[in-house]
């Protein structure tokens, strides 16, 4: 097992302790609720489609110009250059309604692949993004990108189809959760953040948990709302 349960407690613990995102993220993917307005699922698209290819401080970042665009009536492109993906952006939101209505009939159902159809079919939402696209709409699942296929013991090349990665990381994630009690959603953010703030590092030959000052920048601090 590359990642024990007792590494994983001890991950989590430190850091809860040193991390300034850590006890937010853990406290939202515990709770993670189904939206219950149109512009909440708009807004979940949204972030997905800008994290994918990015790191999430950067995502965040961009997000806040977006949505500033989106409140002030001005084009998404102005904030985000990547034109096709702005008009997809503009093109959710405009849609919102309808979109909602979707979402809720597959959340309805409690069916995981009509609800992972679904996300997978939203223009620029892909095969690893509709993974956390469902898990941040309430499906209790992980995200197998590439940091926790690393740490599920993938290298990053040849790039294996998601029909192996995706079952290889809830195999990571779900003992885990077992044996803590947490969610797998839980077990999949608290490990995902770790490799992204630096103190988590996979190899091919092991995974490596290196406790030390965190200096990259924080995610959720810098969360835009999008009604301010």
């Amino acid at each position: 097992m590359r990642v024990s349960a007792d590494l994983y407690q001890d991950i989590r613990a430190w850091m809860m302790a040193n991390d300034p995102d850590c006890p937010e993220m853990i406290e939202w993917a515990e709770n993670i609720q189904a939206p219950t307005k149109a512009e909440d699922l708009a807004g979940e698209i949204v972030w997905i489609i800008l994290c994918a290819g990015r790191s999430a401080q950067s995502a965040r970042t961009i997000e806040a110009k977006v949505w500033a665009a989106i409140r002030g009536g001005t084009p998404v492109v102005d904030a985000f250059g990547y034109r096709a993906k702005a008009g997809a952006i503009e093109a959710h939101w405009q849609n919102r309604a309808s979109l909602f209505a979707q979402c809720r009939e597959a959340l309805d159902t409690a069916d995981l692949a009509r609800l992972v159809a679904w996300c997978g079919a939203l223009s620029y939402v892909g095969d690893d993004t509709k993974w956390q696209l469902a898990k941040n709409i309430g499906a209790d699942v992980c995200k197998p990108d590439i940091w926790l296929c690393r740490l599920a013991g993938f290298p990053d090349k040849p790039r294996r189809p998601e029909r192996i990665r995706f079952p290889a990381c809830m195999d990571l994630c779900r003992p885990l959760a077992e044996a803590t009690g947490d969610r797998i959603a839980t077990v999949d953010s608290v490990l995902w953040l770790a490799c992204n703030k630096g103190v988590l590092v996979p190899s091919a030959e092991a995974v490596a948990f290196h406790p030390r000052a965190i200096t990259a920048r924080p995610i959720l601090a810098s969360e835009p709302s999008l009604f301010d």
